[in-house]
């Protein structure tokens, strides 16, 4: 039988006793934690099947992270700006990538809402899927039929992640950092729920932005 998962009473023991352990096996872990010098930031998605320090057998330190549901960056979203100029004007961090994952609730959604006639707008998860929904638009994946879901999910999936690759390379921070010269790499990735497996959809860059990817 598959145990449920935790309760928020229930994590604050299990933090004690990581933290004890952790310090036991490493002593100079707490000291480390003073400071942070991640070389990646990592833009994903809210879903709890994809925290980026497990699937990357990582650490504390190691990623910077910003998430959002369905890996979306807008021009208004000053969350995802401000996470982003602190990466690499601040942190001056090598490395942007932007991961998407199979079976996606959120994308799922805004194909489903692409197909509405008059699309809704009333909630806040309905308003935040607007870009999603106009690229399903723009891709005519609206016009697939429902017995086609899973194709039409698996290429929104796949074609958002490269459309939030060219929003972040639009960045007035990644732009100035390549007008600098600056060793800044962008790069677009899916994670595999059915494999647990990484896969490079876009292939790093380092350059002025294209129209398409």
């Amino acid at each position: 039988m598959t145990p449920s998962p935790p309760r928020a009473s229930e994590l604050i023991i299990r933090n004690a006793e990581w933290a004890r352990r952790t310090a036991n096996i490493d002593p100079g872990f707490i000291g480390r934690l003073e400071s942070q010098n991640p070389k990646v930031l990592w833009i994903g998605c809210v879903d709890s099947r994809v925290p980026e320090t497990t699937i990357c057998d990582c650490t504390l330190g190691d990623i910077l992270t910003h998430r959002n549901m369905a890996n979306i960056v807008t021009p208004a979203d000053d969350s995802a700006h401000a996470a982003i100029e602190f990466a690499v004007e601040g942190l001056q961090v090598q490395d942007i990538v932007v991961v998407g994952h199979s079976l996606c609730g959120g994308v799922t959604e805004a194909w489903r809402l692409s197909r509405e006639s008059v699309v809704p707008t009333d909630t806040p998860v309905q308003r935040w899927l607007r870009p999603l929904i106009a690229l399903s638009k723009e891709l005519e994946l609206d016009q697939v039929a429902l017995e086609d879901r899973a194709r039409a999910v698996q290429i929104l999936t796949k074609e958002n992640v490269k459309r939030q690759v060219l929003n972040v390379s639009n960045h007035k921070s990644v732009q100035d950092a390549w007008a600098r010269g600056r060793t800044l790499q962008i790069h677009g990735w899916l994670f595999q729920m059915e494999t647990a497996l990484l896969v490079d959809v876009t292939g790093p860059f380092s350059d002025s932005p294209i129209g398409n990817l």
